[in-house]
């Protein structure tokens, strides 16, 4: 049985919600022939890891790890390249904690590529009219903090982890007074978008 953990983050910076935390609640429980993992993540950059490396040992049979973020201002799906070897943001987590130019994990690499199918994501996605693309940066916050652990932990157990971001859900925009201003996608295309980059997962790992 193939079973893929998808994490996603709790509200932060103010918000009462996160739109990759709605759209974690809003998945099936089965996808193609997948069993859906859920798991809600700490917005705190040593947090998340730790919460991660937990799930990983309790739960032995993994096939992949698909972590969810919220990236407020795109207007696309985009499942990330490569995390980056630091921590850096403009507020601090919900811990308290605030970075500036520290590293996720001292002496470790520089940079880790993502080992899900980031192109074929993109590709399906935009075959079912879905906005998005891949992209380089997931920026330095706890989203690129989860995702490099996510790639370190996953590394020795041989299985697939990455990280996609969603854009702000119009129903937040709307509810938060952003709707005028900010880019975002409907709830419901954010679920056929990851459900949809969960299918691929599926796929490719046989």
């Amino acid at each position: 049985m193939k079973r893929i953990l998808v994490t996603a983050f709790e509200p932060f910076g103010g918000s009462a919600r996160n739109s990759s935390l709605d759209t974690l609640r809003s998945l099936p429980e089965r996808i193609a022939d997948a069993e859906i993992l859920k798991a809600e993540m700490p917005v705190e950059y040593a947090g998340a890891g730790e919460a991660l490396a937990r799930i990983l040992r309790t739960e032995q049979e993994i096939s992949a790890v698909v972590c969810l973020g919220q990236a407020e201002g795109r207007g696309s799906v985009t499942p990330e390249v490569i995390a980056v070897n630091l921590r850096n943001g403009s507020i601090p987590d919900n811990a308290g904690v605030r970075c500036s130019f520290d590293p996720c994990e001292p002496g470790g690499p520089d940079g880790i590529f993502s080992t899900l199918p980031v192109r074929k994501i993109a590709e399906r996605l935009n075959g079912k009219k879905i906005p998005a693309a891949p992209s380089f940066s997931a920026g330095a916050y706890v989203c690129n903090s989860l995702m490099y652990a996510a790639l370190r932990l996953t590394k020795e157990r041989g299985i697939p982890a990455g990280f996609i971001h969603l854009p702000l859900s119009s129903e937040i925009a709307l509810a938060e007074g952003k709707a005028s201003r900010t880019l975002s996608l409907p709830q419901s295309v954010l679920t056929e978008g990851i459900a949809e980059a969960l299918a691929v997962i599926a796929e490719e790992i046989g």
